[in-house]
């Protein structure tokens, strides 16, 4: 064989030996490359559930902020009903009287914006999930289980119980 069939020989081998590193090398990339991706996946999942997690948690702090402020609110809202009900007759028609009443439906407005809303109970049965019985007494003509009276109005905001109404009932 002539030198020059050697070499075009051995040049051969040499390419096809590249030729299989070369694959090689190309299989090993891919192989990366979906490990990366996957671990690409799964990262972004894992961040996507953390965020979603995150979210819940502001909204779960900014409903106990809500409930709790409203809370305060209704208090002051009680004791401006309670002073409206013992307002003497005479003085009712003066015009600081009246002022200082309008405030009760701003109450009543700001309440129904915010998802507030009372309870109604007077008469109803009771319902431990609505009302609270505080006391127990002799319900001249009426059932069993039937509210005698509302002693502090209950609250629902958005749909959930925030304060029962706690309430006399009919033995």
């Amino acid at each position: 064989m002539s030198q020059e069939k050697k070499q075009d020989k051995k040049q051969k081998q040499l390419s096809k030996k590249r030729l299989e590193d070369l694959e090689k090398e190309v299989q090993e990339c891919k192989k990366l490359k979906e490990e990366y991706l996957a671990g690409w996946q799964r990262a972004k999942a894992d961040f996507l559930n953390y965020q979603k997690e995150g979210d819940k948690r502001i909204e779960m702090a900014l409903n106990f902020i809500q409930k709790e402020w409203i809370l305060k609110i209704l208090a002051i809202h009680d004791n401006l009903e309670r002073a409206r009900e013992h307002v003497p007759p005479k003085i009712k028609d003066i015009d600081w009287v009246k002022g200082v009443l309008q405030i009760e439906g701003q109450f009543h407005s700001f309440f129904k914006e915010n998802g507030v809303e009372r309870i109604n109970s007077e008469g109803k049965q009771f319902d431990p999930n609505f009302h609270e019985a505080v006391e127990q007494i002799e319900g001249k003509g009426k059932e069993s289980g039937t509210i005698v009276e509302v002693l502090e109005k209950g609250y629902m905001l958005n749909g959930r119980v925030i304060r029962p109404a706690k309430v006399k009932i009919a033995k």
